[in-house]
């Protein structure tokens, strides 16, 4: 054991920087306070109080449970906020009610009923702005309630009583909401922020005439407000208040997508999100708010550009490359915001694993925008493949600047997708040599792996490898039957090609797991060319030859490594020899062909029979064994 004086003294020493810590947290916790108090009240702090000597018999005391936050019943809430709600409409619709009333007896023109208006409003403002010191969520209701009235008497004085024009209304709404919100940013009030900057999001709804504005009037309002909003939210946390945001980004993109095709409203839908990201979103926004946000922005551009695909007013050129460069846009984004963290799927909304986001930024939005350029190449073919071959390319490119990740994984899956979308685009004119093309293409795959390593080329190779190998033993399976030699056509030298990819990017990717698949390729194309050669009579002869020569490789195989699955398999195929060899001697017209079925398998089965009455190789080292 140590000295009791030395293991005091070091008690002692740690008790003292604890407190000297906790000294300066306190005096940093003051300056805190001193900035957001900052008004015409100065914070005063007592002074400390002196430091007294720490006693050797002095224990740290533990501290209790925290105490938990009491539960809101359903009680508080109806009375604290629903009768504030039903206070806000109650006095809302007497205020209608009343000017109604009096502007039926004609007491009240309607310059005057929209002063009264803005009067209110006025006096609502002033009320809360006084009352928001002492209760906040009053004095916030209060201000909610004015800015409601001003847009009321905005619509009133526009498309309502046709005072003033409608873009002058159209001002007046978005100052008051622009006013609001300015004013909750300073105050870093979230819902009076949202109050605020919904009311501009809505104002050019609320004074709307029903016909005479247009999509680019439109579009430039929005694209102000969200790249004012989007700047103001910057790094904050705020979860409302990035609901807010991207349900004000969703209701420009679905009202200019819902605007006549003649004012280009699809287009300018699609460019909408990526003026708010660039302009709004990516110099502003950080951390865990970034990816969410632009995220949301890219998912509503993507949802544009599938729209913009009916837009029938630009030339096939020009969709195209409004596509191409949506897509490139998008990239650029990914790009720059790759080193913040996932944060959430979607901006204020969806806790999510940080995978998946990686997956719906590298994955989801890329082959989304891939899609909508390919959909627009339609009519021309050779064009689609040469685009599909340069975005396999960019986002090779893409995937290859990103550190071993998801977004990586997800980059890569989608370039290899691109791929093998040229490939067969390209090939389309060519049945036979296509799948050929596509297992080689799923080789260069697998070698893209040593510069590029990524999860999906443990994977992706092997599922166009897979593709590639069905395609082919189709091909072989509806050649004309017995009108061919068996390894001697184009389907089978394509075959041929698949085997080899197979056996390549095994090697390539040292996956020994995928050699059954191999295996179980090369059986089935050997079975298939057999199955239908030259006649009926040699086709049989041919087949129980075969089954029976697989069947004593297999059993040989499995017996000198001790494989009991190989060995069973062998079994089974000795067997299905021998039943080809009994159907054959039933069917088949030519005697002699019978007579040779039979006595390969027999002879055959023979030798797996005298295997299996000699002893097992038994393995090096394997102790002691009982007396023979």
């Amino acid at each position: 054991m140590g000295n009791p004086d030395d293991r005091r003294g070091d008690l002692l020493s740690r008790i003292s920087a604890l407190e000297r810590r906790l000294d300066e947290v306190r005096e940093e916790l003051g300056e805190v306070r001193r900035q957001v108090d900052a008004g015409p009240r100065e914070t005063v702090f007592a002074p400390r109080p002196p430091r007294a000597a720490p006693s050797s018999v002095d224990r740290p005391l533990r501290g209790g449970p925290s105490p938990t936050k009491p539960r809101v019943s359903l009680e508080v809430v109806v009375g604290r906020y629903g009768m504030l709600a039903l206070a806000a409409v109650l006095v809302l619709a007497a205020a209608g009610m009343f000017l109604s009333w009096a502007a039926a007896r004609g007491w009240l023109g309607p310059s005057v009923r929209v002063a009264l208006g803005l009067a209110g409003a006025a006096g609502l403002s002033l009320w809360g702005i006084r009352v928001r010191p002492r209760h906040r969520p009053f004095g916030d209701a209060l201000l909610g309630i004015a800015l409601a009235t001003a847009h009321v008497c905005a619509w009133a004085a526009g498309p309502g009583l046709r005072l003033v024009p409608a873009p002058v209304a159209l001002a007046f709404s978005a100052v008051a909401s622009v006013g609001l919100a300015a004013f909750a940013l300073r105050e870093r009030d979230e819902p009076l922020w949202c109050i605020g900057f919904g009311g501009a999001a809505l104002a050019p709804f609320v004074t709307s005439t029903g016909g005479h504005g247009t999509a680019p009037m439109l579009a430039g309002y929005a694209a102000a407000v969200l790249v004012a909003g989007g700047s103001a939210l910057g790094a904050r946390e705020w979860r409302v208040g990035g609901q807010v945001f991207a349900a004000a980004a969703a209701l420009f993109v679905l009202a200019l997508g819902t605007m006549p095709a003649a004012q280009h409203g699809g287009w300018l839908a699609l460019g909408l999100p990526f003026v708010a990201a660039f302009g709004g979103t990516l110099p502003f926004a950080q951390g865990d708010t970034l990816r969410p946000r632009l995220r949301t922005l890219g998912l509503l551009g993507m949802v544009a550009a599938f729209r913009g695909v009916l837009e029938p007013f630009l030339p096939p050129l020009a969709r195209t490359a409004i596509f191409a460069v949506a897509g490139i846009a998008w990239l650029a984004l990914l790009d720059r915001a790759d080193t913040d963290p996932p944060g959430r799927l979607l901006d204020g909304f969806g806790e999510a694993p940080s995978g998946l986001c990686d997956w719906v930024d590298g994955a989801l939005l890329p082959g989304g925008f891939l899609a909508v350029l390919l959909v627009s190449l339609e009519g021309s073919p050779a064009g689609g493949g040469a685009a599909a071959g340069l975005a396999a390319g960019l986002l090779l490119a893409t995937a290859a600047r990103r550190p071993e990740s998801p977004l990586r994984d997800a980059l890569a899956a989608v370039a290899w997708a691109a791929a093998v979308t040229a490939t067969l685009i390209e090939l389309r004119d060519s049945p036979i040599a296509a799948p050929a093309a596509l297992a080689w293409v799923s080789v260069l795959a697998a070698l893209i792996a040593r510069a590029v390593p990524s999860r999906t080329w443990s994977w992706a190779p092997f599922l166009s490898l897979a593709g590639a190998a069905l395609w082919v033993l189709g091909l072989v399976t509806v050649r004309p039957a017995y009108q061919y030699v068996p390894f001697a056509t184009r389907e089978s030298a394509a075959a041929a090609a698949v085997a080899v990819a197979w056996a390549v990017a095994i090697r390539l990717t040292r996956r020994s797991d995928a050699r059954a698949a191999a295996f179980g390729f090369l059986f089935l194309w050997f079975h298939q060319e057999l199955a239908f050669a030259v006649g009926p009579s040699a086709s049989t002869l041919l087949l129980v030859t075969y089954y029976a020569v697989c069947s004593v490789a297999s059993v040989g195989l499995g017996r000198a490594r001790d494989l009991i699955r190989l060995r069973q398999i062998g079994l089974v195929l000795a067997l299905a020899a021998s039943g080809l060899a009994i159907h054959g001697a039933f069917q088949l017209a030519s005697v002699g062909a019978r007579i040779g079925a039979c006595l390969v398998a027999s002879a055959f089965l023979l030798g797996i029979a005298w295997w299996y009455r000699q002893p097992a190789a038994q393995p090096e080292n394997a102790g002691l064994q009982p007396p023979g």
